[in-house]
């Protein structure tokens, strides 16, 4: 139970009653109490928050995964195919490719 203090009582020394101090003192510690509940509970919910967040991008960064293998291993089966088809093609699109490359990487 609470006292209600109307003001601090001085004695004639200047020193304030214990009572009044105590009931400050409560006071004080209650309203840090209440503050620090209510940050946490806002902490968990934001926590909370994230995690899920987390979990969604998770989730889709293995789809794009998983769809950018597939897109890779499709393109890897008709370029086999094609150099299959046409051997001397393949070999002069190869020649081509690294003089190309040959001519851009010494400039």
């Amino acid at each position: 139970m609470e006292t209600q203090a109307t003001g601090p009582v001085v004695d004639g020394n200047g020193l304030q009653d214990a009572k009044t101090q105590r009931s400050i003192t409560q006071r004080v510690a209650s309203s840090a109490h209440e503050s620090i509940d209510s940050a946490s509970g806002k902490a968990e919910e934001i926590e909370s928050q994230l995690r899920a967040g987390a979990v969604k991008a998770g989730a889709k960064l293995e789809e794009s995964q998983e769809a950018t293998i597939a897109q890779v291993e499709e393109s890897l089966t008709k370029l086999g195919s094609f150099v299959k088809g046409r051997p001397i093609a393949a070999a002069g699109i190869a020649f081509a490719a690294g003089v190309l490359a040959t001519v851009l990487l010494r400039r």
